[in-house]
């Protein structure tokens, strides 16, 4: 289970844009393959996330065929490590850790370990 999801509302803590809101687009896990190009296991050193409307690049894009619609300079959402983002709690509006825990019904919840709530 991961401590960030697609729709989290997060707070970059480090780079250039750092204080600065957002909700995550989307999450990419890496994996470790072998020579087979079979899984086998996490690279947690590679887990990025994309941000939406922060980490802003400009991406020249030349046209080759009809096929190709957009061209020129495109703006697009760079992705960032996951390390460099950090949860924000719905019940007390400040990022946090994350733990987890079980909930009375059993299952795997996450909770802010500022103020202890449930976020799930």
């Amino acid at each position: 289970m991961m401590k960030i999801k697609r729709g989290d509302t997060v707070e970059i803590i480090t780079g250039d844009e750092r204080g600065e809101r957002g909700t995550v687009r989307n999450v990419l896990r890496a994996w470790k393959v072998d020579r087979k190009r079979r899984r086998i296991g996490r690279d947690l050193n590679k887990d990025r996330v994309i941000v939406g409307g922060r980490n802003i690049i400009k991406k020249h894009q030349r046209p080759i065929s009809q096929t190709r619609t957009q061209t020129g300079i495109i703006e697009l959402e760079a992705s960032m490590h996951i390390s460099n983002v950090a949860l924000v709690c719905p019940h007390c509006d400040d990022w946090t850790r994350v733990g987890f825990t079980f909930a009375e019904d059993g299952r795997k919840v996450r909770f802010c370990k500022r103020c202890g709530e449930i976020i799930d």
